[in-house]
């Protein structure tokens, strides 16, 4: 395998002749080793349900507590402006939210969930190492958040493939809650200052800077290449709440097509995509 000049489909690092066919593993992955996962677990009837949005990177932490374990769940995606559904269960319009009938118990937050998974002595002993408390990730994340967000956000609803924006009044709900370019959130909410229209010619405007941030965003991945440890966990010592968090916001770049990942940054996103049962975005990249 070699790394990828030209502008391919897939997991842009790795040279690929033909394209990705949903999860048949017809080609060389980036992660070169085994992916083994643990022995599957299969609670107590009714199954543990998780409510989630796709895209959302604090859905996708409690989603990898449940692949990284190998527990049995339903996941149920709600429509993005769905709030009859979340607030029944928990009080307010929220994801991801847990739902275990078995044991009466209904909680949001992602981290709270993670932790819950994963110190249920019934789905095996805790696997997840402390955070580590470095700076330098939640550096680069902040350091490079406004170039992801222009590239990312315009890509969530630009064609209702996402469950959460199969209809045009979630995908219309969405782009009202969350601004693209130079705007105070309470000045983008308001119709009497951006108009439904306003906001959907912003984010077509940020769509047509790609070629502008696409370099920015490159440079932005070969930085975070030195700071993960390993394609199996991005801090030494081992799987940690590093990777829950790190995984859970990361694989959102996979929506960005053309988007050139190095080495080390793909095979990680190979590897904890395998491990935990999460599909990135590559197949469907725009």
């Amino acid at each position: 395998n070699s790394l990828a000049t030209s502008k391919s489909s897939g997991l842009r690092t790795m040279a690929r002749k033909s394209p990705i066919l949903c999860s048949l593993d017809l080609q060389a992955k980036p992660y070169a080793g085994k992916v083994e996962r643990a022995p599957a677990i299969t609670p107590k009837s009714p199954l543990p349900t998780l409510y989630v949005y796709d895209h959302c990177p604090f859905c996708i932490r409690a989603r990898m507590i449940f692949g990284l374990k190998n527990v049995r769940h339903e996941l149920r995606f709600m429509a993005n402006d769905e709030v009859d559904i979340p607030t029944g269960l928990v009080g307010k319009k929220i994801a991801p939210i847990l739902e275990m009938k078995s044991i009466g118990l209904t909680m949001p937050e992602s981290m709270d969930i993670v932790k819950r998974i994963d110190e249920d002595e019934s789905f095996g002993a805790p696997i997840l190492r402390p955070a580590s408390g470095r700076k330098d990730l939640s550096a680069w994340q902040e350091k490079h958040s406004e170039t992801f967000r222009l590239l990312q956000r315009p890509r969530y609803v630009a064609t209702g493939i996402l469950p959460e924006f199969a209809f045009s009044s979630a995908r219309d709900a969405y782009v009202k809650n969350h601004p693209v370019g130079d705007f105070t959130k309470a000045d983008w909410k308001d119709d009497s200052k951006c108009s439904p229209e306003f906001r959907w010619g912003e984010y077509r405007k940020a769509m047509q800077r790609t070629a502008e941030l696409l370099p920015v965003a490159n440079d932005a991945i070969k930085e975070l290449d030195q700071l993960i440890f390993a394609p199996e966990h991005c801090t030494e010592g081992g799987l940690s709440y590093d990777d829950i968090d790190l995984f859970g916001r990361l694989r959102s770049v996979t929506i960005i097509k053309d988007l050139v990942l190095t080495e080390k940054v793909a095979a990680y996103l190979d590897y904890m995509s395998r491990k935990c049962d999460i599909p990135l975005y590559d197949p469907v990249a725009i």
